[in-house]
């Protein structure tokens, strides 16, 4: 992977998210000023993003890449997820990457949150 290139760098923390191998994923982050935004949690340092990332990852059984664009170390995939709540769901994802200094520094993560959201009602 060339550290140099926002995409490749952030398309090995897609694929090792997808492998399930959390310490290729820490090295792609930034150790220090990092920010993870999302519908259903914010974290300011990258082990708690992976430490989610580890539970979370089980309801994961699919990832489709759909699009990318890229602008300079802004990268933004659109991927979608097949996903296990109640039921076997499709979720398309907006994942934003900022990267500094070969390390990504900010993922914004945009998406209908309201089926984790109703596990959680009443």
């Amino acid at each position: 992977m060339d550290v140099r290139d926002p995409k490749a760098l952030v398309e090995a923390y897609l694929q090792a998210l997808e492998d399930r191998d959390y310490d290729a994923a820490r090295g792609c982050l930034a150790d220090r000023g990092f920010s993870y935004v999302s519908p259903i949690a914010s974290y300011s340092r990258a082990d708690d993003l992976l430490d989610h990332a580890m539970i979370g990852g089980s309801i994961v059984h699919q990832r489709q890449p759909i699009k990318c664009f890229v602008d300079g170390p802004d990268v933004c995939h659109i991927l979608r997820y097949w996903i296990q709540l109640s039921d076997k769901q499709q979720v398309d994802i907006a994942h934003w990457a900022r990267v500094e200094h070969g390390r990504i520094v900010g993922i914004t993560a945009i998406f209908d949150a309201r089926a984790y959201w109703s596990l959680f009602e009443g």
